[in-house]
């Protein structure tokens, strides 16, 4: 079984010379146009804790893949940072990002024709996003998660999500509820 059954539609065929010529243009050679492509997609973005690191692993994945025989192609999809955005107008993208995240994700791979697909995510929409598109896509795929969110060093101590949220949660005058009884 060729384990290029996808990229070998434009990598292979002598009637699309103009497909060749921008592969071999973007850095590849003629020996990796008979090797599989994998799609390493990337939700890095600079703004964001949970996402910052993600494009630096998404060339270690890459450099994995190139080791392995095969060719690695990076592409980036976008991100909504809900700690970020939250209670502001932004939030009203969060959700909608997950399936904006999915079809860029599934558009790129398949338009592309890559023969398998490694998602470097990090953050709430993005790994169901991924995920949404590797069902759909239907070719192997990994999923790499990034980790948890840095934390940051913030007036002269040791911050996290978690620590800052705490003290304004407290600030609320609404009591909590120790039994929640269903109707």
């Amino acid at each position: 079984m060729a384990l290029n059954p996808y990229s070998r539609i434009y990598t292979q065929d002598d009637s699309l010379p103009a497909s060749q010529a921008m592969l071999i243009g973007s850095g590849l050679s003629e020996a990796d146009l008979r090797k599989p492509f994998v799609g390493i997609c990337s939700t890095g973005f600079d703004g964001n804790t949970c996402n910052m690191h993600l494009n630096g692993l998404a060339d270690q994945v890459k450099e994995g893949v190139g080791a392995h025989g095969m060719v690695g192609l990076r592409f980036n999809t976008i991100g909504v940072s809900d700690g970020i955005t939250n209670g502001t107008p932004g939030m009203r993208y969060s959700l909608v990002s997950r399936e904006i995240i999915a079809d860029s994700i599934e558009a790129m791979a398949a338009a592309h024709n890559y023969d398998a697909l490694a998602c470097v995510v990090g953050c709430d929409k993005n790994m169901p996003g991924s995920l949404i598109a590797m069902a759909r896509l239907n070719r192997p795929s990994l999923m790499v998660y990034g980790g948890t969110i840095k934390g940051a060093i913030s007036r002269g101590s040791s911050s996290t999500l978690s620590r800052v949220l705490r003290p304004m949660g407290r600030s609320y005058k609404m009591p909590f509820p120790t039994k929640i009884t269903v109707a």
